[in-house]
């Protein structure tokens, strides 16, 4: 899989042939609910925010299936974020008389990107005693960042159901952040990166 940034609000995702037959998809299923080709929109998504700092940050995505440049197939991913937005990109779409409305997907309701949450610390003492009280019950991703004097923690769970008290115990060590705060995209584009994966983990296994 390879991830293209066309500007700050659409992405290009190309997959090869082996890559769409080991995920079971093709151009034609792309539009489907499928286990299949939800999982392979999720690590696109995820490469997407890793690769190229497309963060989602509550948009609604257009996702629109074009041919591959040699073999394989395509996807460009618009973020959608009013009616105006949705208009436009239904009418560049070459592809609607086939996909139609079905290519939009909500980018809150995806897996860990509907879970994201990012706590701020004031110092790194709280960033390890914080993930000492929550490593036994949190599953997921989890990136440690710092930014402007403060640390930051993002977790993105696997399963948004367990968060309730995992966030719960975060916050007798942080702040959460709202979107109107601090973004991933923003830690991603100004924060530098002090643990990139398994923060959480690392953190208990060298310094809690």
């Amino acid at each position: 899989m390879r991830i293209e940034k066309i500007s700050e609000n659409k992405i290009k995702v190309l997959i090869d042939t082996d890559e769409a037959r080991e995920w079971n998809i093709s151009a034609g299923n792309m539009a489907s609910d499928s286990p299949a080709v939800q999982q392979m929109f999720r690590e696109a998504i995820r490469m997407a925010e890793r690769e190229v700092r497309f963060s989602i940050d509550g948009a609604k995505l257009f996702v629109e299936a074009i041919p591959g440049q040699t073999d394989g197939f395509g996807m460009l991913i618009t973020k959608i974020f009013s009616d105006k937005d949705l208009d436009a990109a239904v009418a560049n779409c070459s592809y609607r008389g086939i996909i139609k409305k079905r290519c939009l997907y909500p980018g809150s309701e995806t897996g860990r990107i509907q879970g994201k949450r990012i706590f701020r610390f004031a110092d790194f003492d709280n960033v390890c005693r914080a993930a000492d009280a929550v490593h036994r019950d949190f599953r997921g991703e989890s990136t440690l960042y710092k930014y402007d004097g403060s640390y930051y923690m993002l977790l993105a769970p696997d399963d948004i159901n367990a968060m309730t008290g995992v966030e719960k115990v975060m916050l007798e060590f942080s702040d959460k952040q709202g979107k109107t705060l601090i973004s991933h995209g923003r830690l991603n584009e100004l924060g530098d990166v002090m643990i990139k994966s398994d923060a959480v983990n690392i953190l208990v296994e060298y310094f809690a």
